[in-house]
């Protein structure tokens, strides 16, 4: 199919994996819970405009988004994520703007542990919360124009990521749980890659990531069932072991670990200081010189008592404008 469209159309190979970079490389999952995906910091060329949609499917004791855990919660969410990202360069920098908003259906059964006899099933839909992403390369990323993108060979680099996210979402305090969070949170990350090929054209490239990264969090004035609910910083180790085995097909290997998050309700501790990594596997596909897919999966393979756990299933849809 991939070599079909290229001799149809008369795509050269240059341009097919330039476009093909720009797919694989700026399509971010969305939320933080489950990591960004294999290669989301790697920069595609400047003034790009990527289109992603998602669709995701994840059950677990997590309000997805939140940085909450709760051991008792049983969730079930579906979503659908619209995404859009502009790459640019500033003061010979290389920047890109992300803005991200999920809607979806939530459906949760709660027992809480103060009252194990009480049992509440509910559901949220509508818009989830808003985010707003910018990521820029601090090391080694320059801003790559398309003419000089395939001269250029990764290597180690360095970039910085900000994610803000609104309270946009739909949200009613008497629900245990919602698609919304009612707070501000801010990730602040250092995306790190180290790059085996001799470009980011290579159709034999691989990839190592690593992202290290921290959350703040606001709090939440109108929680269920109590006062005042406020979380301590969340710290995420996020990996990636990638690999191109043509122009057109790629996989990895995906990681995240996650330490910390202990809430406080109405300034008494809640003790539940999370530990989790999840583990899961990504395949990407390019159907043509604009359109991308690739399907991931992941599922929790250790925590502790409080930690996050669960799986999901996330199908990603991708169109790069050049």
């Amino acid at each position: 199919m991939i070599w079909t469209f290229l001799t149809k159309y008369k795509v050269s190979t240059r341009t097919f994996l330039t476009t093909c970079s720009a797919l694989i490389l700026h399509s971010h999952a969305a939320y933080a819970d489950i990591g960004d995906g294999p290669r989301a910091y790697f920069p595609p060329p400047i003034n790009t405009n990527v289109f992603t949609v998602f669709g995701m499917r994840v059950e677990g004791n997590s309000i997805l988004g939140t940085g909450i855990v709760n051991p008792e919660l049983d969730l079930d969410i579906d979503l659908v994520i619209a995404q859009y990202t502009r790459t640019m360069s500033i003061s010979d920098r290389y920047v890109s703007f992300t803005v991200v908003q999920p809607t979806g259906e939530l459906t949760s059964t709660v027992t809480l542990p103060t009252a194990p006899n009480f049992q509440n099933q509910t559901q949220s839909s509508g818009l989830g919360d808003t985010q707003i992403l910018v990521t820029a390369g601090l090391h080694n990323l320059p801003p790559l124009t398309a003419q000089n993108y395939a001269s250029y060979k990764p290597g180690f680099a360095v970039g910085g990521l900000a994610r803000l996210t609104l309270p946009t979402g739909e949200y009613d305090e008497s629900k245990p749980a919602n698609l919304g969070a009612n707070r501000y949170s801010i990730q602040l990350g250092a995306p790190i890659t180290f790059g085996f090929g001799e470009s980011f054209l290579d159709p034999r490239l691989t990839t190592f990531d690593l992202v290290p990264s921290v959350t703040f969090f606001g709090d939440n004035e109108d929680p269920f069932n109590a006062g005042t609910v406020s979380q301590s910083t969340l710290y995420k180790l996020e990996t990636h072991l990638t690999h191109n085995f043509n122009p057109g097909i790629w996989a990895s290997i995906d990681g995240i670990y996650s330490y910390g998050g202990e809430t406080e309700t109405d300034g008494q501790s809640d003790d539940n200081k999370q530990r989790s990594f999840n583990m899961g596997a990504t395949l990407g596909i390019q159907f043509s010189k604009s359109l991308g897919l690739k399907l991931s999966y992941g599922e929790t393979v250790d925590r502790n008592d409080d930690g996050l756990d669960g799986e999901f299933v996330r199908l990603t849809l991708t169109y790069t404008q050049l």
